[in-house]
Parts: C-alpha cells; sequence; structure tokens
C-alpha cells in the first residue's frame, strides 16, 4: 500500500486538515453506511472508508502512515483468527535486546522469558452501545505456553462514549510467553456504524439536522427533536434563519474523563413549500404586501 491510498478512499489529498478528514468521513460513513444504502459494494466501501478513518483520524497513526505507507497494527496484518493480529510488532523481530546484540556485539541469552504477542479484537458498536456503553462477551482464540491453540471467552465492558478508532487493552490476555514469560494483552479496537436516527458525534458533542416549517421560523415555536436520551422539545425563536446552530446543553455523550455529557447541537433546514393551497397563496400575499407596505412606509417616513 502507498502512502496516499487511504487519503484517496476519503477522496482528500495528504494535506487535508484534521477537520477535514473528519467531515469526509462522516459524509461517507453515512453514504455507504449498509443499513442505509443496499447496493453492491456499498458495504466493502463502507469497511474501506472505516479503516482509513481509523489510521488518518489518529494524529501518530496518520504520521506513521505518511512516513512508511502503514501503521504498526497495518504491517501486523489480520491472521484469520475472529480479527486478531499481531500487534506488538514482534513478528519476524528477536525483540530490543536481539537488535543490540546485533549492533553491539553483546549476548542475548536465548533462554530468557520473554512476553507473548499483543492481539488484536475489532469491535463493532452501534451509534448508541458507543454512547452509553454496553457489556458483552467475546470469543477468540491464542496460543498457550505448550504451543497449542485455545479458545478463550471473555467479558468485556465497554465504557460509556467511547469513540470511533479508540482501542483498550486488556492486560494478560494475549500469547503466551516464551520460556516462561508472562501473556501479552489484548487490544479491542472499536468501530461505531454510522447513526441511523442521523447523529454525528465530534468527541461528546452531538450533532443532528431537524427540519422546520417555514411558519415555525417565521413565528417561533416548539418542536420535538431526537436525542440519544430520549424526544425533547426545542423553542424556536422567531426570525430563525436556515443553518441557525441551536445547543442543548447536556444532551451529547458521556466524557470518558471527568463526568458529565457533552452538548447536542440541532442545525435547523427551513423547508420552503414547493406547492400551496390556493387559500395558503392568499395568505402569503397578503403577508408580502404587508411587508412590501411597511418597506414603503418606512421610506417616505425618513426621505
Amino acid at each position: 500500500m502507498n502512502n496516499t491510498e487511504l487519503y484517496n478512499t476519503l477522496g482528500l489529498d495528504k494535506n487535508a486538515t484534521q477537520d477535514e478528514i473528519k467531515k469526509a468521513y462522516r459524509k461517507l460513513s453515512k453514504k455507504y453506511h449498509p443499513d442505509l444504502n443496499h447496493e453492491p459494494g456499498a458495504e466493502d466501501k463502507y469497511k474501506e472508508v472505516q479503516d482509513a478513518y481509523e489510521t488518518l483520524g489518529d494524529e501518530q497513526k496518520r504520521a506513521m502512515y505518511d512516513q512508511y505507507g502503514a501503521t504498526g497494527d497495518q504491517q501486523g496484518g489480520f491472521n484469520g483468527q475472529g480479527g486478531f493480529s499481531g500487534f506488538n510488532g514482534q513478528s519476524g523481530f528477536g525483540g530490543f535486546e536481539d537488535i543490540f546484540s546485533q549492533m553491539f556485539g553483546g549476548y542475548a541469552d536465548p533462554n530468557r522469558p520473554r512476553k507473548g504477542q499483543d492481539l488484536q479484537y475489532r469491535m463493532t458498536l452501534t451509534f448508541e452501545e458507543a454512547v452509553f456503553g454496553k457489556e458483552t462477551t467475546i470469543s477468540y482464540t491464542r496460543t498457550t505456553a505448550d504451543g497449542k491453540s485455545e479458545s478463550k471467552e471473555l467479558k468485556v465492558t465497554v465504557p460509556a462514549g467511547v469513540e470511533n478508532g479508540q482501542q483498550m487493552r486488556l492486560s494478560g490476555q494475549g500469547e503466551a510467553g516464551l520460556n516462561g514469560g508472562p501473556f501479552g494483552d489484548l487490544y479491542v479496537v472499536f468501530r461505531v456504524a454510522a447513526s441511523k436516527d442521523g447523529f454525528e458525534r465530534d468527541g461528546a458533542d452531538i450533532y443532528l439536522e431537524q427540519h422546520i416549517d417555514f411558519a415555525t421560523a417565521t413565528l417561533g415555536g416548539e418542536v420535538m427533536v431526537k436525542t440519544v436520551h430520549g424526544d425533547k422539545k426545542l423553542k424556536i425563536a422567531a426570525g430563525t434563519q436556515n443553518g441557525t446552530r441551536i445547543r442543548m446543553r447536556g444532551m451529547g455523550a458521556p466524557y470518558m474523563r471527568g463526568g458529565g455529557n457533552g452538548d447536542q447541537f440541532v442545525v435547523v433546514t427551513v423547508d420552503v413549500p414547493k406547492k400551496l393551497t390556493k387559500k395558503q397563496q392568499e395568505v402569503l400575499k397578503d403577508f408580502q404586501n404587508a411587508m412590501n407596505g411597511a418597506e414603503s412606509h418606512k421610506k417616505g417616513f425618513f426621505s
């Protein structure tokens, strides 16, 4: 893989900002989500977009990709066992002590205890599961100290507020060590599916597009708005313009550190009717005439 392929997947160049990467990911993941797009190849495209963002959305992984064309976990590849792969970069190498020995002529004891390899497990969460967390059981295969494979089940508590691409380390749940060394670790990497309700996340904040009619935008009123915490009433001020952003405090996802929730931002889209009844046309004409009359009166008064 060259070091532009992931950028091409998101339709960006290598000079893209992190905000541009995030916006492209949101747009494409929503476009190709299997629950929303049933065209052939949409699911494969969705997975490509997820993989691209998992790397480019993380500044450290992105820097490694830009320099080497791959990140540490990409270089290891998958081993075909339930989504796991070598994770600590030891495959094909003897570790730091062996490298030190080759460079400086030192001696590394081949019988020394060595930690086992780390493993990686990718877990797909719904949008709501990522917001509120959940407890689940995962199954995977690892190698024991005697070189045999064992199937292992493990209870995992997904923390509330986890984001796409984040990972959780489970100590001692990886491959068995060598010569009595400790087990490696298991890294659970989270992949968050697009929301079916149109929610989008930026950290702990949630964004939602809300359509309102022309009359409500002009005169003001209340509308029911979806949040991850249930439907809530939202006050619309008179004269609200298309594209106005309204904050709903505390209606976002939980902060993973420090407690509390982020906010929900409702982006207003004012719907202009394409067809009107005769009565509606008459009312709008009266409104237009009143507005024009007010403007004429105002000009005459100050002239």
